[in-house]
């Protein structure tokens, strides 16, 4: 498989359905640096777990990954945008 370079818009829009899915089911968030990391090695490792699946057990189909890609996906923006904003926050 070779890095299709992020041109494919959908998965920009996934990740904000995903972001909003999230705030709706679970409301906004404060989590330590360490429990959203602890959130997002848990998504990354059902995503191996997916991918791990589809190659060498044929359990897992293309779009169980995507999902999973897109929790990882959404987990880490999260985190980068919290890091990005980490000043305005401290005011808040």
């Amino acid at each position: 498989m070779k890095d299709l370079l992020l041109k494919d818009e959908r998965i920009i829009h996934m990740i904000r359905a995903e972001g909003l899915r999230q705030v709706a089911k679970w409301g906004i968030q404060r989590r330590s640096p360490f429990e959203w990391l602890c959130f997002l090695t848990e998504e990354t490792g059902e995503l191996s777990a997916a991918i791990g699946d589809y190659e060498f057990k044929r359990g897992a189909d293309t779009k169980t990954i995507v999902a999973e890609a897109i929790l990882v996906a959404t987990l880490a923006a999260k985190i980068a945008e919290m890091y990005l904003n980490l000043d305005a926050s401290l005011d808040e």
